[in-house]
């Protein structure tokens, strides 16, 4: 009998996450104020609280968005009353804001130097004993600088200024969630004791860098500028933030252009003043600091500190960069995930930069950020807070560090098996498709001054007997001489594309195909294509099996000469760096193939000259079609080619390749092209004959 669960249990879900949240927040405070600091029990409650809190709640539960912003400004409100323990850095926040307000910039100058100081005052003083690192100036962007420097001037010396401007900047993240996620979504991350630990009780300003990515999310396509600037203003809080700024890329250059302005604006105030911007101690930091690692802990043992530093750099890059390239959308790209990976190969990792990513795990339902936010507090298990003198000061206990990466590893394998288990079955859902019961093939032939060839390619594509074809059509790309008229004369209807470009000629074609055709077949006028070999390409798609089958040259034969050492370079790398990027196997770009007239609608095509078969294959496997191939001979071409036949041709059309191959990895897919495209084949010049019926 099927379990069905009671209609109370998301409610007593919602309540019994809410009652952990803020008992957990209540019992750190009080512990945060008792003599002596009981670290054990500190950090016990912080970690146990935090699991239980995300369990509760990881299934929906009957929650409002005022009942998530109430609770978590219920326990941010408790956090006021706390002291701020193993933790430090506030004084140098403090102190970053009094030196702006006084001088105009923070940075240059090591607090050390102002212990004689006598223009300091007596409240700077005692802030000025307690500053870590004093023989350092500060670290800190210019975004933050100004927040600092604003909390000073309203509060002066007094830490609960800056307790209470973070406690706003996580409410009102909180509400900038609600506009995106669902309420029992958003208390995942409202809720959690470590956002209130790690921004208004431990005092740590990431959380304004959590809120500037996310902001730049949700201001997005509608708003490119605005998205621009809040990326600006991230980068300026730290620079970790370029890592998300790939995005960038997938909208209007105006977003681009406004993060870069806002980084020079910022940056250059202080930079004009010739004390610097912090960069001299970011690069102390980058190049010195080392706490609690994971992947950086073996190439750092192996490596070195320099070259496990530059590998982990190296390769935690490489993996971001993937990322951006293989997501589909603007809103398809996993800035979380992307965090996620900067954290295991840094050499120093906190638990405060969680903030960074827990807003942005809100959109999948994956485990791993959750069982971070719970273990990463052991990091709090050092030998200086421990006061356990067979440690170093600042080394986790071993227990803890390896109760962390383990836990996240588990849960990093958990995601990624329940991941295969959602394609594995997506995979049998979409598997059945609709067979072309009655399929209308129409054959697109591009053809710029192919006289000598066109004509009999028509008559072979014609004669070889293919099921459903229903027309020939021959895209004339401007030619000089009688290609038109020898194509017409063999039975083709002739369409005219001025504009020279190969994805041209397609596109005006395509502009120009019957309604009732549910099969496009393409293949070159340049006798190089095998039409016999037509039914093998078309047959998968009549069948229901594909919806994009690739002639492949590679699977079949090439006569010797047929293709150039360049061509069959490029012809490895592309399909190399597509399987790469989005983890789909070709072997080959040859001209020679058929799509379902739907998939071709779906993949709005654009490019008007070399970069037309990359760009159907990249987009095909972006949009996740079944895709085929077939084994396809390659004869030499009758005349001289257009691309291997120059040697300005093979490097056009190689570099136009890898272009594609970088918009598309890099450009918004879902940004409406279609029209675009139709618009811009400028419609064709169509010309059938009275002798020319539609085969």
């Amino acid at each position: 009998m099927p379990h069905i669960q009671s209609p109370t249990a998301p409610r007593l879900h919602s309540a019994g996450g809410a009652f952990v949240f803020l008992a957990t927040v209540s019992a750190l405070v009080l512990m945060s104020r008792t003599p002596g600091y009981p670290v054990l029990p500190y950090v016990a409650a912080l970690v146990f609280g935090g699991a239980l809190t995300s369990l509760l709640l990881w299934r929906p539960a009957k929650l409002t968005g005022f009942a998530i912003i109430a609770v978590a400004a219920i326990g941010h409100g408790i956090a006021l009353f706390g002291h701020t323990v193993f933790e430090d850095d506030f004084y140098r926040f403090i102190w970053d804001g009094w030196r702006l307000l006084e001088t105009g910039t923070p940075y240059g100058i090591p607090p050390e130097d102002f212990v004689n100081n006598p223009s300091v005052p007596p409240a700077m003083r005692d802030i000025l004993e307690w500053i870590n690192y004093p023989y350092y100036p500060t670290i800190y962007g210019p975004a933050l600088q100004v927040i600092f420097a604003i909390t000073t001037f309203f509060a002066g010396a007094d830490e609960l200024g800056l307790r209470a401007v973070f406690a706003i900047a996580a409410l009102v993240l909180t509400a900038l969630l609600l506009r995106k996620y669902s309420a029992d979504r958003v208390a995942m991350f409202a809720w959690n004791p470590l956002v209130v630990v790690e921004s208004t009780l431990h005092l740590h300003p990431d959380i304004f860098l959590g809120f500037a990515v996310l902001a730049a999310v949700l201001a997005g396509k509608k708003h490119p500028v605005m998205a621009g600037v809040m990326l600006g203003l991230a980068a300026c809080v730290k620079l970790v933030a370029l890592a998300a700024w790939p995005l960038l890329l997938r909208l209007k250059p105006t977003a681009l252009i406004a993060a870069i302005a806002v980084v020079a604006a910022l940056y250059g105030v202080f930079a004009i003043q010739g004390l610097g911007v912090g960069l001299d101690s970011t690069q102390t930091f980058a190049t010195q600091w080392y706490f609690n690692p994971f992947a950086y802990e073996p190439l750092f043992h192996t490596l070195g500190p320099t070259w496990g530093r530059l590998s982990t750099l190296a390769i935690a890059a490489s993996i971001v960069v993937w990322l951006h390239a293989r997501s589909r959308s603007f809103d398809d790209v996993p800035l979380a995930a992307i965090f996620g990976v900067i954290l295991i190969f840094a050499p120093a990792v906190n638990a405060w930069y969680l903030l960074w990513l827990l807003p942005l795990a809100l959109g999948r339902a994956q485990a791993w950020p959750y069982v971070a936010s719970a273990v990463l507090p052991l990091s709090y298990l050092t030998g200086l807070n421990l006061e356990d003198f067979s440690l170093e000061e600042f080394q986790v206990h071993p227990l803890a560090q390896y109760a962390q990466w383990g836990a996240i590893a588990a849960a990093i394998l958990y995601d990624m098996w329940r991941s295969k288990q959602a394609r594995d079955a997506n995979r049998q859902r979409t598997v059945h498709k609709t067979a072309v019961e009655n399929p209308r093939i129409s054959v697109v032939i591009p053809a710029l001054n192919e006289e000598a060839s066109v004509g009999a390619t028509v008559r072979g594509i014609r004669g070889v007997g293919l099921r459903g074809l229903h027309e020939v059509l021959v895209a004339d790309n401007g030619s000089t001489d009688q290609t038109a008229a020898q194509a017409a004369a063999a039975g083709a209807r002739v369409v005219v594309q001025k504009d020279r470009g190969y994805g041209a000629a397609c596109l005006c074609a395509i502009a120009a195909l019957d309604p009732q055709t549910n099969i496009v077949l393409f293949m070159d006028a340049d006798l190089s294509d095998v039409p016999e070999e037509a039914g093998a390409l078309t047959a998968p798609i009549i069948a229901g099996e594909a919806d994009l089958v690739i002639g492949s040259r590679t699977l079949g034969a090439i006569e010797l000469g047929a293709m150039s050492a360049p061509q069959r370079f490029g012809n490895w790398l592309a399909p190399t760096l597509v399987k790469l990027i989005w983890g789909v196997r070709y072997t080959d770009l040859g001209p020679f193939r058929a799509i379902r007239r739907d998939a071709l609608n779906r993949l709005a095509m654009t490019d008007r000259d070399f970069g037309w078969t990359i760009e159907m294959q990249v987009r095909a496997a972006k949009q996740q079609m079944r895709i085929a191939e077939r084994p396809a001979r390659y004869r030499k071409r009758v005349g001289i080619s257009k691309i291997s036949g120059t040697v300005k041709g093979v490097f056009a059309a190689g570099w136009k390749i890898l272009f594609v191959i970088a918009r598309e990895a890099f450009g918004d897919f879902d940004r409406p092209r279609q029209s675009e495209s139709t618009s811009s084949s400028k419609a064709p010049d169509q010309r059938r004959s009275s002798s020319q019926p539609a085969v």
